[in-house]
């Protein structure tokens, strides 16, 4: 695990409850491939017991808490939409998120089925988020520059191996961490942690603990609020 110069002690500074640095929000994002489902899947139940409906604006992501809103922005073109998720998916390499009929045309993707896009989580008001849940501490730096400095460093495999973050000081921990998840179970937590290890990247499970204040920053940019699609062709 990285560490930047400057801090105190070496090692891993555990996330309990703490109050980040006044102006310090949590952006949580993830950059991979996008696919799609739309007509075979309508009707049907998805893992979070809704029903499948392609006109929404709705998706399937890995482990995001159901009911969390996503900026999905298509890096070829820049268009962007903003989905809530409701399914699980998808399981296929490097793939990201699943969105539904509705929000691939507004991304323009019907015809090609994949593209590669970048995640922003920009709302969670809806969301059952986990008081508490688990994360992977990867890195620690003295300034958030050197924290995102890293994440620009990382490569496409790893960011595509889950969402990722900076956790901003806190009262017991002074430095800038960049960790992957947050994650519901332990379990998850290291069957990620071993994925990464395969892409060359070392992390430590540690307990997080997030507040709805301080998810998600500069949500002003965000995609525009979620509507039901009209009629498609």
């Amino acid at each position: 695990m990285a560490s930047g110069m400057g801090l105190s002690a070496p090692g891993v500074a555990s996330a309990s409850p703490g109050r980040a640095a006044a102006g310090d929000h949590t952006v949580l994002a993830q950059e991979g491939s996008c696919s799609w489902y739309g007509p075979r899947f309508h009707g049907r139940r998805t893992s979070s017991g809704e029903k499948f409906d392609q006109k929404a604006f709705t998706a399937a992501h890995p482990s995001l808490p159901f009911g969390t809103e996503v900026e999905v922005t298509e890096l070829g073109t820049g268009k962007t939409v903003r989905v809530r998720v409701n399914d699980r998916g998808p399981f296929t390499r490097q793939r990201v998120i699943d969105v539904s009929y509705a929000a691939a045309c507004s991304l323009g993707i019907i015809g090609r089925g994949v593209a590669d896009v970048a995640l922003r989580v920009v709302d969670t008001e809806q969301a059952a988020w986990p008081g508490t849940a688990f994360a992977l501490q990867v890195a620690s730096f003295s300034s958030k520059a050197q924290a995102e400095k890293f994440i620009a460093a990382l490569s496409p495999a790893q960011k595509a191996t889950a969402v990722y973050y900076v956790k901003a000081p806190q009262s017991d921990a002074r430095s800038y961490r960049v960790r992957f998840g947050p994650f519901e179970r332990e379990e998850m937590a290291k069957v990620v942690a071993a994925q990464l290890k395969r892409k060359g990247l070392s992390s430590d499970v540690v307990t997080e603990d997030f507040g709805r204040s301080a998810i998600v920053a500069d949500n002003a940019a965000a995609a525009p609020s979620i509507e039901r699609a009209p009629a498609l062709r």
